[in-house]
């Protein structure tokens, strides 16, 4: 499997704001559900969007959770466009999945730490454009201390986000 570029190892979470940890992010827009920033790197410029969850259903009780994101990164030095994944505030159980649904259509995400990305990255370009054609999508993953977690997100504005990322990081 190809190694992944993992914009959430250089990001840090700070009150719904996402933040690079040695730059600054400069955030391009808000539209309705979703931001979209973008920062420069030693390689280039980075634009991603994210949202937090509008919802959080727990099989079990937890004590503590960092916030979760879903973001959409495009690194044009790196010819990635469009790289979909989810900080989810807790680490993953080793070796789970995440399954990602929008409006019933379901999509894999292996998982690392507290991040998930793409199992078969083939599929992203599905996963896009489902999430800019539905209108709920749910993130369902196990904590590592075996809690069910399922995250409901809405996509109003995500079209809008990717548009603003798309001129910014042609």
């Amino acid at each position: 499997m190809q190694k992944r570029s993992i914009i959430t190892a250089a990001l840090m979470i700070l009150g719904g704001t996402v933040c690079a940890t040695a730059q600054s992010a400069t955030q391009i827009g808000t539209f309705k559900q979703w931001n979209a920033y973008t920062h420069s790197e030693a390689e280039g410029k980075v634009c991603y969007i994210a949202s937090q969850p509008s919802d959080t259903k727990y099989s079990s009780p937890i004590k503590q959770r960092d916030p979760a994101f879903f973001l959409v990164t495009t690194r044009p030095a790196a010819n990635t466009r469009n790289e979909a994944s989810t900080i989810i505030g807790f680490p993953f159980k080793p070796d789970s999945k995440v399954t990602v649904d929008i409006d019933g259509q379901k999509f894999t995400m292996f998982t690392q730490n507290d991040g998930a990305w793409m199992e078969d990255t083939s599929q992203e370009a599905a996963l896009i454009t489902a999430m800019q054609s539905g209108t709920k999508m749910t993130v369902t993953g196990v904590s590592r201390r075996g809690t069910e977690i399922t995250d409901s997100y809405s996509l109003s504005g995500v079209t809008a986000a990717l548009n603003a990322i798309g001129k910014e990081c042609p």
